[in-house]
């Protein structure tokens, strides 16, 4: 099972409060994980709302002016407040102030931050690395780092050829002089890239089944994100690159022409097709479903829950965060990097033909946010080969995406 254990580290952090008033005075109840599961998604979006408004501001600043210090966000474990991760908390004043800059609406009030090992970059570098090697006796299924960047954690195939590995005096001597982060192993099952409405129509929109359809009756996979350039104003539906080459003509599952991939990025495993799309997504638990309006893109903060709306799986909602943006896995030899998440309360997720497929949160009754689009499935297979139903799921990021293709949501 991918389910990530916590890490339990050994030294407590330093916490900065950054308002005298303590949580007790000024906060409800507190709320447990089990607690938020439990409510309606649109429940959760009315009380999660201010949180995932100030963590959204902070992943934005973190992203861009403050990436030297910024490590990653989460949702405290009482769903009452908001920890940001720095390295540097004595430059809590400037980032809280950049907060507020970006999002004047967000309550700073709400946002402790903690100290960091290492930024949100300098992770990322030492993760790729590891992950890029060629020379090791085992399988880097995927990586991720704790949320306070003091340690990085290797899902793999074998443990002991990892443990052995990284015990090699060569080994130990490298990463000591390099000042690498500490790696902790554990065993991860493969993972497998989720190549599946069925006959959508122009323009074009999210969580739509994808052509050409296999032998078994099974959609390709689905689309993302709809798009539009901010550089020349064109179109754009986006779906993920491991399901097609750049000229491949992509229909709907119904035979429908959609377009041609005019572009890839598979370091972020998107495939950009040149084509009309509608700022609305397909929902719905059957094959026929219902449109939702999209009000807008987020940064999704470690602890929060989406939703993913691959045709495959249709709508599975309770989707704990598990990583945001400091996960990465291979696929086709290809470093990527994303979030993770898994079912709070168990069962399956990411199903065959859900890759593309958008994942979001419901914040309306009538209309959706969107935070990526699904990747990966870590879990188990049919006797077919096919990923039929995963433990876990990893999504790339709608702002990689957008910042990569100066991409906005299409009006």
């Amino acid at each position: 099972m991918a389910v990530r254990r916590p890490i339990v580290l050994a030294a407590v952090l330093a916490v900065l409060p950054l308002m005298a008033m303590s949580a007790e005075a000024r906060t409800p109840e507190p709320l447990s994980a089990a607690t938020v599961a439990a409510m309606t998604p649109e429940r959760q979006g009315e009380v999660l709302e201010p949180l995932r408004v100030l963590a959204d501001a902070v992943a934005r600043v973190g992203r861009a002016g403050k990436a030297d210090v910024y490590t990653q966000v989460e949702m405290a474990p009482d769903y009452r407040s908001v920890n940001v991760y720095l390295t540097d908390p004595d430059r809590r004043a400037d980032f809280v102030e950049a907060v507020h800059q970006a999002a004047p609406k967000a309550d700073t009030g709400l946002l402790t931050v903690r100290r960091a090992a290492k930024s949100r970059l300098a992770l990322r570098k030492e993760i790729k690395a590891l992950v890029d090697r060629r020379d090791l006796p085992f399988k880097i299924e995927r990586a991720n780092s704790a949320v306070d960047g003091s340690v990085i954690e290797l899902g793999v195939n074998d443990t002991k050829a990892a443990e052995a590995y990284l015990a090699r005096p060569a080994v130990v001597r490298q990463r000591a002089e390099a000042g690498a982060t500490p790696v902790r192993v554990r065993h991860s099952p493969a993972m497998l890239p989720l190549a599946s409405r069925w006959d959508d129509s122009s323009p074009f929109y999210a969580g739509a089944a994808l052509g050409p359809v296999s032998a078994s009756g099974r959609a390709a996979c689905t689309s993302g994100i709809p798009a539009i350039s901010t550089v020349d104003q064109r179109r754009w539906l986006v779906t993920s690159s491991h399901c097609y080459n750049v000229d491949d003509v992509v229909t709907t599952a119904g035979g429908t022409y959609i377009g041609r991939v005019r572009s890839e990025l598979t370091d972020i495993d998107s495939a950009f097709i040149d084509v009309p799309s509608g700022r609305y997504t397909w929902d719905g638990t059957d094959a026929q479903g219902y449109v939702r309006y999209l009000n807008g893109t987020r940064n999704v903060a470690v602890g929060d829950f989406v939703c993913q709306l691959g045709y495959g799986s249709k709508v599975v909602c309770n989707i704990r965060t598990e990583q945001a943006g400091n996960a990465s896995w291979v696929i086709d030899g290809i470093t990527v990097f994303g979030s993770i998440g898994v079912p709070q309360n168990g069962g399956y997720v990411a199903q065959q033909g859900d890759s593309g497929g958008p994942v979001i949160t419901v914040n309306n009754q009538d209309s959706r946010q969107l935070n990526g689009m699904v990747a990966v499935g870590f879990g188990c297979n049919n006797a077919e080969g096919y990923p039929l139903c995963s433990t876990a799921v990893g999504w790339i990021d709608v702002y990689d995406v957008f910042d990569r293709f100066s991409l906005t949501l299409a009006p």
